[in-house]
Order: C-alpha cells, then structure tokens, then sequence
C-alpha cells in the first residue's frame, strides 16, 4: 500500500513510489546494501538477497528446543511427597568455582599529608585503594 503525505511546503509526497524508484540505489551508512536491504560487494552487486537474510534470521531466532520430559507426579501424594519426586527428577547442576577478578597492577601512592595507599587495577577494569599501614 502506498502512502501519500503531504510535505511542508503543501506538496504531494508517495513514500511507496520512491521507495520503489530508489530501490537499487546504495543505502548510506557503515553497511553495504542497497535501500531495498540487499547485502552488496565491492562492486555494487547484490551478494545476498534481503529475502535469504529474513529466511535464516527467522530460522535462527525460531529453532526448535528439545526439552526433558520428566515423570509425571502422582496426584494423590503429599505434598512432602511431591517436592522429593520432583527433586529425585531434576538434573543436578555442576559445580562451578567463581574465583574474582586478578589483579593486573599495583601502585603505591603518597598522599600530600604524607600517608600512603595502593591501588589495585583489577583484569576486568575494576580499581580499588587499600590504606598501607605505616610500621
């Protein structure tokens, strides 16, 4: 469907129809492709079509999971009874070690007053100041 919309100097503007001119034209911007979505080459050529890019897009985001199916929980036990069969039925996860972030660097400052701190630069970005003790 074409839309028409009038422009602020009172002319007639359809989107639809240059749309539709202009198709074939390079978009601008940091992607090469063609105003219609095309996926160009070096040349200018259409190397992937926009319709081939929605085809895996959607195959991507919709793609089939296969999912456990556990043993049904009887209906007449308790409910102490139904919370150890459903433990019984769950897989247990693995144990992961978190070990915090390393440090990378670590620098002793002196204040103007006279007092001294380090700082930690840790691998993920991270900083922090610990006080050193003068003895």
């Amino acid at each position: 469907m074409s839309r028409t919309v009038r422009s602020a100097r009172g002319k007639m503007v359809d989107f639809g129809a240059l749309a539709a001119q202009n198709e074939k034209t390079r978009a601008v911007g940091n992607v090469p492709m063609n105003a219609r979505g095309d996926r160009l080459d070096e040349k200018g050529n259409i190397r992937t079509k926009v319709e081939d890019v929605a085809r895996v897009t959607q195959t991507v985001k919709n793609s089939p999971k296969q999912v456990a199916v556990s043993d049904p929980v009887p209906i007449n036990t308790t409910p102490a009874a139904q919370t150890e069969v459903v433990m019984e039925n769950e897989l247990q996860p693995e144990t992961v070690v978190e070990t915090g972030p390393e440090p990378v660097s670590k620098i002793t400052r002196t204040r103007d007053d006279g007092t001294q701190y380090m700082e930690i630069e840790y691998d993920d970005g991270s900083m922090e100041t610990v006080e050193v003790d003068e003895e």
